[in-house]
């Protein structure tokens, strides 16, 4: 798992090269059968979030989905999720939230 977090970190961290003091920069995924989302946004020391660019790629979506199926495989992990948020720290610590979002899961299914 340290690989895909390394990863992810290395996605946000691209994402606030150009910001000078940040308190938190966060990613927030979107994960379907097929299909991964991303947005990213920073929280200055005035707790301002500000949205930034995100571009996903392969190589983060198919990670997001092998830390999908490795949270699933394991017992005593994460129950199934569709998105999470995966925030950074300057100090390189980082958390992860795992969340059901239900209202996606049924308008996914609603629209097969």
């Amino acid at each position: 798992m340290n690989e895909i977090f390394n990863l992810l970190a290395s996605k946000v961290l691209d994402s606030v090269t150009h910001v000078k003091d940040w308190k938190s920069a966060s990613l927030k995924i979107k994960r379907l059968e097929k299909n991964v989302g991303f947005e990213s946004y920073y929280s200055d020391f005035a707790d301002k979030l500000v949205e930034i660019d995100t571009t996903g790629d392969f190589q983060t979506s198919k990670a997001v989905h092998k830390l999908y199926e490795m949270t699933q495989s394991h017992p005593l992990q994460h129950s199934d999720w569709n998105r999470a948020i995966f925030t950074l720290y300057p100090d390189h610590k980082f958390s992860i939230e795992y969340i059901w979002d239900q209202d996606l899961h049924d308008r996914v299914c609603n629209n097969q």
